[in-house]
């Protein structure tokens, strides 16, 4: 048996144990921290070190942030009505209230991954995992390569149409800012002595609008999110079979000055809260390193697409994305090199000016099958997506290790601490 067949039969058991003997890992669930155990064991059979370290975040903030917009407009569609049939400045003033409070949380929890809410919620427990491995001299340079060990909870609606759930997400979002403008207008004219938009026939007809819509609002409410966990054996158990086919092979090699972090973070799903604690708590030793990130490589008719930034307003390091794609094509792997309207555990290290980079499994068009369903199962699931990683994994190491890059042009060489 060659060393592809090897590796993929390796990975291939990882994923089957753990979809097996563990299950879904929603966050903070025991199932999540059973995950971590078994990670941290498996991991310490290889490197040099590994620990488990906890941490406390408020998973509930995560249902709440994607119904509030929905019952936002909802609310502000009944006081639309009232101030249509009595212009009573109070039912102007109420609406603008809630709307004033739904892009406040829509500008932090939702787009910028702030957690504006989240103390509103319960605490509970989540763990991060790491396994390093050290180089034989002084430590020059400082490689992460991560990942995340919670799955999510099944999205019904992506079992429908990735379009319908692209609508009921965006739209009540956009609505919410129009809406805020709207009424801050309205309550200008209100003062003026004008009870409309101008003219009656504009207020009815926005109206009945938003009246008709709430139909869909109630229907995406009750079907985002459902309480079903699914197994994410791609999201994201492809990146704990990568991370654990890299340290049984770099046991077997010598590191000369870079050190090897492997990490899988938990509650990536409810908003990176693993890597955000991880990357804070370590951001001495992290702030020069260079950080990969691992998410959903295994869908069937994907390519590898290394991300460049992610929902455009957070920038990923576009030398790490470029050496990358740098070393896929040199191995002749087809990738691309994009951005994509989400975030991934990386969103977080940039978010401490940490230069990161995601390796990302999409079609060539469209976007992946089985996305957070029932259906992300090992059946489902391409190996040839994870051994390419894993190939473009080790040239980027050795690439490093050998200063055979101009990543290191970038200031990624350790300082002197």
């Amino acid at each position: 048996m060659g060393e592809e067949s090897k590796v993929k039969e390796y990975m291939r058991f990882v994923i089957q144990d753990i979809c097996e003997c563990i299950g879904p890992r929603p966050p903070c669930s025991p199932e999540e921290a059973e995950c971590a155990q078994y990670l941290k064991e498996r991991l310490g059979e290889l490197v040099d070190e590994a620990q488990i370290e906890e941490f406390i975040c408020h998973p509930g903030s995560y249902r709440a942030q994607f119904r509030l917009p929905m019952l936002s407009i909802m609310c502000v569609t009944l006081f639309y009505w009232l101030y249509f049939l009595f212009q009573n400045a109070l039912f102007l003033i109420i609406p603008l209230c809630i709307l004033i409070a739904a892009v406040i949380i829509i500008q932090t929890n939702i787009m910028l991954n702030v957690e504006f809410i989240d103390p509103l919620f319960k605490k509970e427990r989540s763990t991060n995992v790491v396994g390093k491995l050290y180089p034989e001299g002084e430590v020059e340079r400082r490689i992460v390569i991560g990942g995340h060990h919670d799955s999510n909870w099944e999205f019904p609606i992506l079992r429908k149409s990735w379009k319908l759930f692209g609508l009921l997400m965006a739209l009540p979002i956009i609505l919410n800012y129009f809406l805020l403008a709207a009424f801050v207008l309205k309550l200008i004219l209100h003062s003026l002595s004008n009870p409309y938009l101008f003219f009656l026939e504009l207020d009815l007809t926005f109206l009945i609008f938003l009246t008709a819509f709430i139909p869909f609002l109630i229907y995406g409410i009750f079907n985002t999110v459902s309480d079903r966990p699914v197994m994410g054996a791609n999201d994201n158990l492809t990146s704990l079979a990568v991370i654990l086919a890299l340290a049984s092979h770099l046991k077997k090699t010598s590191l000369k000055n870079t050190e090897i972090w492997l990490v899988s973070h938990g509650c990536e799903e409810i908003g990176d809260r693993g890597s955000k604690r991880f990357s804070r708590k370590h951001l001495d030793k992290l702030i020069d390193a260079i950080v990969i990130n691992i998410d959903m490589i295994g869908g069937k008719n994907t390519q590898l697409r290394f991300i460049t930034s992610e929902l455009v307003f957070t920038k990923l390091s576009s030398e790490i994305a470029d050496e990358l794609a740098k070393i896929a094509k040199g191995l002749s792997i087809p990738h691309q090199k994009k951005m994509i309207g989400a975030y991934t555990d990386s969103f977080a290290y940039a978010q401490n000016k940490i230069q990161s980079c995601s390796i990302v499994g999409f079609p060539e068009k469209g976007v992946p099958s089985h996305y957070h369903t029932r259906e992300d199962t090992i059946e489902n699931l391409e190996f040839d997506n994870l051994w390419d990683c894993f190939q473009i994994l080790l040239k980027f190491i050795d690439k490093v290790e050998n200063e055979e890059t101009f990543i290191l042009k970038k200031s990624l060489v350790i300082k002197q601490q």
